[in-house]
Formats: structure tokens, C-alpha cells, sequence
């Protein structure tokens, strides 16, 4: 576990007053020094663990929090069980079926009354789920669309014939992947300008972010909106001035990863320090009032069941803007 990114948000919170003591434990691979850290008498007086990546570390840390009382963080993974049957897990990592459910519903919201196009490119991986839960969701919502499939020679001249004048013609393609995005980006930008009138928009996924350098224009020029549980905007004042703080606490640039782990962490320490802080260690009645302004990662926490943990079911809409802004929407 890299413990600069809790670290920082220890260090933030001290200059504000708050005590905070931290101990630092490796975990490994495997389960046999997670088994050992556990034997730690001091551990069983903590407040809060986070940690813990591989699933077969997980079901043991969570057994002990659940065991001597202790709120459990688990940051990385998003499929594991332990939070269906265990109070005192917390998910920050939101699972797929929740992700999409939530994505679907927004989607939904944004372009009920709109003129829907489901494109799929052959050849390239399909968001199978996520597109099964947004034609599940429009349909319950009586929200017509239509669909296409992609062909070099015939789509523009079958796109364009799609198109709408009355309506916002938005274009959704059944796969995530820099090889389908690079396929319909040209000859839906060159309708772009060459139509106005259609307004034509993008709406895709979390993973685009990674594709800014190779299509950060095309994005503009199409209106492109995305869903995602996590966005840092590099040009902000507060995601420069995180990069110039960690560079001077650790002598080194933050890791460039997707999403970027550093900031994960220390919005995740921040959001349950400042939870602790505010309301002690059984804070979990007073989720809705903690309101933590996050670089990258916000947090919704839901109770899965009456008797189990807690997911974070926090989404963003990114926009980029026609005017090459772009905006991050809180979906609750």
C-alpha cells in the first residue's frame, strides 16, 4: 500500500487542528503478512482501516473489523462480497451494476426527448451490461431510439439519413474502445459542421478520459458527454494546486495512472477523517450530512441490505462543451 496517499490527507487535516495517528502496515501478496498484521493488538483499538487489494486480503480484514467493531475502507476492488454481509465495510470502488444503473438513468434524463442512435462498430468490444440497462431503462420510460451498425463505405450517407433537425440527434456507441471512437469520430465531426442544425452530441464512457490526447477536439466539436465515477480536471485550480503539494511533501510527480491512485487516496482519507472528526467513530447515521468538496472521487454511500455494508453510488456527467469548457455534474 503506497501511504502517501492517506498520508496527505493526515497531513492536511493536523493543519487544521485534528490528531490523527496513522500506522503504516505492507500487506504483500497474499494472506500470510495480512494474517500477522491482524495479531497487532494495537490495531484492535483503530478507528478506521483502509486497505487491502487482493480479494483473498480483503475477507479476512473485513472479518476483524466486523469482529472488534472497526469501520473497514475498501478502496480499490469493486467486486467482492464481504459488503453484502458485513456493517462495517465501506466501498468507495462502484460496482458495475450500480454504475450503469445510474449512467442508464442519467443518460435518461439528459436526452429523454432527444433522437437516440445506438451505433456498433464490428470487431470491437461491446459494453454489453451497460447498454442492456440503458435500452432497459428508456424503454420503461417509453423513450423511442434506433440503432445502427457501422460500415466504412455506408455511414456516413446512413448516418446523416438518421439525423435530426427537430431534435438533438445524440450518438451512443455500443463499445468504450479508441478503435470504435476513431472510427465514427471523423464523419460524425464532418457532419458537425457541415449540419449544424442536427446539434449533434456523443455520449460514452468512463474510459474516454484516457483518450483526450487522440480526441480531446473531437470531443469538444461533438458536445460529448461521458459517465464516470471518477474525473480530475488537470486544468483546475484545486487539482494543480494537489500536484504542486505532493510534488513538495515527496519530492516526486504524482504517478500519472488512470484513475490517478493519489488522488483517490486522499480523498478517500480526507472523506472518512474529516466523517470521524465531525461524527466519531459510528458515523454511518450521519453519511448524508458529511459534504467533502473531492478532487477526483466523490462519495453517495448506499447500505446494500439491512444487515450489510455500504457502496459509494456516486457518478459524474462529464461535458465537453462546444465552447471548450468542460463541467462535472454530480448524479445522486
Amino acid at each position: 500500500m503506497n501511504i502517501t496517499r492517506y498520508a496527505a490527507g493526515c497531513r492536511q487535516l493536523r493543519n487544521s487542528g485534528c490528531s490523527i495517528e496513522l500506522s503504516v502496515f505492507d500487506t504483500g501478496n497474499g494472506t500470510k503478512k495480512v494474517k500477522e498484521i491482524l495479531k497487532e493488538d494495537a490495531l484492535k483499538e483503530a478507528n478506521l482501516i483502509i486497505g487491502a487489494v487482493q480479494n483473498d486480503q480483503i475477507a479476512p480484514v473485513a472479518e476483524f473489523a466486523e469482529k472488534n467493531n472497526i469501520k473497514y475502507v475498501i478502496p480499490f476492488t469493486s467486486k467482492n462480497d464481504d459488503v453484502l454481509s458485513n456493517a462495517h465495510v465501506y466501498q468507495v470502488n462502484t460496482p458495475h451494476s450500480y454504475l450503469y444503473a445510474k449512467a442508464s438513468q442519467a443518460g435518461c434524463d439528459l436526452f429523454g426527448n432527444d433522437n437516440i442512435i445506438l451505433v456498433k462498430v464490428p470487431g470491437t468490444e461491446e459494453k454489453t451490461d451497460f447498454i442492456k440497462a440503458f435500452k432497459a431503462e428508456m424503454k420503461q420510460r417509453n423513450i423511442a431510439w434506433r440503432e445502427l451498425t457501422y460500415s466504412a463505405e455506408t455511414f456516413p450517407v446512413e448516418i446523416e439519413a438518421m439525423l435530426s433537425t427537430d431534435k438533438r440527434s445524440v450518438i451512443v456507441p455500443t463499445s468504450g474502445s479508441l478503435d470504435a471512437l476513431n472510427k465514427l469520430k471523423s464523419p460524425l465531426r464532418m457532419l458537425a459542421e457541415s449540419k449544424p442544425e442536427c446539434n449533434i452530441t456523443l455520449f460514452g464512457y468512463p474510459e474516454w478520459q484516457t483518450y483526450t490526447r487522440e480526441c480531446l477536439d473531437d470531443f469538444f466539436a461533438l458536445n460529448t458527454y461521458i459517465y464516470s465515477n471518477f474525473y480530475a480536471d488537470n486544468l483546475s485550480p484545486e487539482v494543480a494546486d494537489f500536484y504542486s503539494k505532493y510534488k513538495t511533501w515527496y519530492s516526486k510527480n504524482l504517478i500519472n495512472t488512470f484513475p490517478k491512485y493519489g488522488i483517490l487516496g486522499f480523498d478517500t482519507g480526507m472523506f472518512f477523517f474529516d466523517a470521524i472528526k465531525k461524527y466519531g467513530s459510528n458515523f454511518e447515521n450521519n453519511l448524508d450530512k458529511i459534504r467533502y468538496k473531492s478532487i477526483q472521487t466523490r462519495f453517495d454511500f448506499e447500505r446494500v441490505n439491512n444487515w450489510g455494508g455500504f457502496i459509494n453510488t456516486n457518478i459524474f456527467i462529464v461535458h465537453y462543451q462546444s465552447d471548450f469548457n468542460v463541467t462535472r455534474s454530480e448524479v445522486r
